[in-house]
């Protein structure tokens, strides 16, 4: 079954979610026409592990493996957060798509020769020393980079006098939930007690609509800078709401295809879009998990003393660099030989637990509508991680007088 083509998301219909910021209260006031489009949805991805599994059925031995091309992903908080600490960047934003943006002043990888007197392991503390080495036009391009204050799509104020620091915050649409909020917590430790492995369990809400007004979510995050490892698991996976409910499965499932010929092998499958993006004060792309070659690469063009030779170039130990040069042979590394693929399409009851039977790759979803009642909420400490990534604390409801120039 060929998996449907999803338009991404017109970003204005995010909007409808009104939370005021200096309410005591913890609920919001929504519009009543958009109150049953909302739903929480929460699945559970995992792999049987035992041998008979995989020899249940012939498999394709050239699967066609793709991602949809209109897609987001999912907020994960943790990623988000870990990539800030670990890339040492000075602004962090997160886009309507789930898609982050690194900003990052400094290089934070050392120079290959740590007796050089232009040695650097972390970015120093005061941003002019930075700003300095940078000229007039860096410092505009700079400036752009900056978060912006939308009147539209407010976003926190961490310095606010009448902030309200006690009340639960609404998790924000397609943001992950915290695990104590998830209902397949015994069936997920049932699985494990099996011998099973568990590769995915998440729980969200968003608004659905028809299939093209729907966002497909990626469910792998192969394709970007700080990705080590090809998964075992990749794919997407689509829920919508038409005249009834609907999922949409086109995952797949890494293999050392030994249910095949001996030394069957397919071509690498392709990795996603990226969900992280970097680049520097100036505006120039970087990947800060990759080593710098040459001090060039950390400072551009920077007046050298003749006695000082640039260090040898060396390939990433790591393999932090996969797919992100196409003329590394790294970035064909594939370390398995084949791909067992679940593709399948479901209509759906909500408030029922539906199982999207296969006999390797098994999908346990759930999708409640909710009121405005019963919207997450999550703890208020909640409002410094979207403090920390330029979120949106509220989503007012879109401005009638301004066209929407979503394409």
């Amino acid at each position: 079954m060929m998996l449907h083509k999803i338009p991404s998301l017109p970003l204005r219909s995010f909007a409808g979610l009104y939370l005021s910021l200096f309410a005591v209260a913890t609920q919001a006031e929504v519009p009543e026409d958009l109150a049953e489009n909302w739903y929480r949805t929460e699945v559970l991805i995992f792999v049987r592990e035992d041998a008979d599994s995989r020899f249940a059925e012939q498999w394709d031995p050239l699967p066609t493996l793709e991602y949809p091309r209109q897609h987001r992903y999912l907020l994960d908080p943790a990623v988000a957060d870990r990539r800030l600490q670990e890339s040492q960047s000075y602004a962090s934003t997160i886009d309507s798509r789930g898609i982050q943006t690194l900003i990052v002043p400094a290089p934070i990888e050392e120079v290959l020769d740590h007796s050089r007197p232009d040695a650097l392991t972390t970015p120093p503390d005061d941003l002019d020393i930075l700003i300095a080495a940078e000229d007039e036009t860096d410092l505009t391009a700079m400036a752009n980079l900056q978060p912006s204050q939308d009147p539209n799509n407010p976003q926190l104020d961490p310095n606010s006098p009448e902030l309200d620091l006690d009340s639960p915050v609404i998790a924000l649409p397609y943001e992950l939930l915290d695990d104590e909020q998830l209902e397949f917590r015994t069936q997920a430790r049932s699985l494990r007690r099996q011998g099973n492995q568990v590769l995915f369990h998440g729980s969200w809400w968003a608004m659905l609509d028809e299939a093209d007004q729907t966002p497909a979510l990626i469910m792998d995050r192969s394709g970007d800078m700080d990705s080590l490892d090809w998964p075992a698991l990749q794919g997407s996976l689509q829920v919508y709401r038409s005249r009834y409910l609907h999922i949409v499965l086109d995952l797949w499932l890494n293999t050392q295809g030994e249910y095949l010929p001996e030394g069957w092998q397919i071509a690498p499958p392709p990795l996603p879009p990226t969900s992280l993006r970097a680049q520097t004060l100036s505006g120039s792309t970087i990947n800060p998990w990759a080593p710098a070659t040459s001090i060039d690469d950390l400072f551009g063009e920077v007046p050298m003393p003749d006695d000082i030779e640039s260090p040898p170039s060396s390939d990433s130990p790591d393999g932090s660099d996969i797919a992100l040069d196409e003329d590394d042979d790294s970035a064909t590394a594939y370390p398995w030989r084949h791909a067992i693929v679940h593709r399948q399409s479901r209509r759906m009851r909500s408030k029922e637990i539906h199982y999207l039977d296969h006999p390797v790759i098994g999908v346990i979803v759930k999708v409640t509508p909710l009121s405005e009642e019963a919207l997450p909420l999550l703890a208020p400490a909640e409002r410094e991680f979207r403090a920390r990534h330029a979120l949106p604390i509220e989503l007012l409801p879109a401005d009638p007088d301004v066209e929407d120039e979503t394409p």
